[in-house]
Formats: structure tokens, sequence, C-alpha cells
């Protein structure tokens, strides 16, 4: 996941760059370039979603991010909400898309609230009842199935809270995309881009 992440950084960028040069001086490539940047995007999305399949612990984690790059982190992945801090010139918005805007942050911050209880329940539910008396009753080794099913209920909650957080993160950014034109998105995704470079940049220069 290193060094495919390290390689995805470097097209980020190369993207990034695409946008704003469509914008500034080829408009007629802006839905070309947006619609390659989504493509990036869910490259990332679909590695990550591989990687939990195998590992959902390393994929909450992010091992292949650096100590600051991490205090980012919701839920495995970035927090939906961020995007609402990333639109270009705001106040340029039309009525009827500011109205939109307002109406997806609402909903998207009571879908954050809701999954950041869940998760807040599953990381409870580490240290409930049904692992604590398989690990107290020594089933560990005396009783591989009633450990796997307490380990299985907890990684199940895990999973399903994840998927809820991906799916957020997704239908928010389908959805702005749906609300602004498209060299908005443009300006939009090239300032997720850089957002996200820049974070990394510093990671590396704290380390």
């Amino acid at each position: 996941m290193e060094a495919f992440f390290d390689s995805w950084l470097t097209r980020l960028d190369n993207l990034r760059t695409e946008l704003l040069h469509a914008v500034t001086h080829r408009t007629d490539l802006i839905p070309s370039a947006v619609d390659a940047f989504l493509i990036h995007y869910r490259d990332y999305r679909g590695a990550k979603a591989r990687l939990a399949d195998s590992d959902l612990l390393r994929a909450l984690t992010h091992p292949w991010l650096t100590p600051f790059e991490r205090t980012f982190l919701w839920i495995g992945g970035w927090k939906p909400s961020l995007a609402f801090r990333l639109l270009p010139g705001r106040c340029l918005l039309a009525p009827d898309q500011r109205a939109a805007v307002e109406l997806l942050r609402q909903e998207v911050e009571l879908a954050e609230h809701r999954i950041s209880e869940d998760m807040a329940g599953a990381q409870e539910a580490m240290a409930g009842h049904a692992v604590l008396v398989a690990v107290r009753a020594g089933l560990l080794y005396a009783n591989g199935s009633a450990w796997e099913a307490a380990v299985d209920e907890v990684s199940r909650a895990l999973r399903a809270t994840v998927n809820a957080a991906e799916e957020l993160r997704d239908a928010t950014l389908r959805r702005m995309v749906e609300i602004l034109t498209a060299a908005q998105t443009a300006e939009f995704l090239a300032a997720a881009a850089e957002l996200r470079l820049r974070v990394r940049r510093w990671g590396l220069r704290r380390n």
C-alpha cells in the first residue's frame, strides 16, 4: 500500500495541474479533467476497500501515512464535512446552489454524528462482555469457537461502520459535483488535491 500511495499522490499532483490548466486556459477540457480526477479518487477508494477485506485494522489506521497525516483521519478516511471548507469562491455561488450546499452540509453533519456514535459503540464492543468473558475464561485457547465468535461480532460492527463512512464520503463528493458547475467542480477538486498534497508535505517535514 505504501508504494501504491506514493505513486497515487504523484498522479494526484499531475491531475491537479491539469484541472487548473483546464480552468484557466482550456475550459473545453474541464469535463475530461474532472472525470480523470474522480476515476483516480475511486482507484484509491478501491485499493482501501481491498485492503479492508484482508486487514480491516490496517485499513482503519493507515500506517502508510505520517503521524501528522493520521491526525486528519475520520473512520478510515477524510471527514466529509471538510468538503464544505474547500468550496472555491463560495460567495459566487448562485442562490439555489447556496441553498443546496447548506442542505447537504446539514445532512452530512448529522450523518457524521450518527456514524461517529456507531464507531464509539464498536470500539466499546472491543472491551465488551463477550470479549472479556472469552479472555477471562481462557477461551482463547480452550474454546477457539467462542473467542472467534466474540471477535467476529466486533469485526462486523467495525466493518459496517467503516462502510457507512466510505459511503458518506462518496455521496458527499457525488452530490457536491452535482450542485457545482463544471468550472466550480474543477476548482473544488483542485483545492482538495492541494490540501491533500500539503498535508503530506507537512507530515514528511515533521517526521
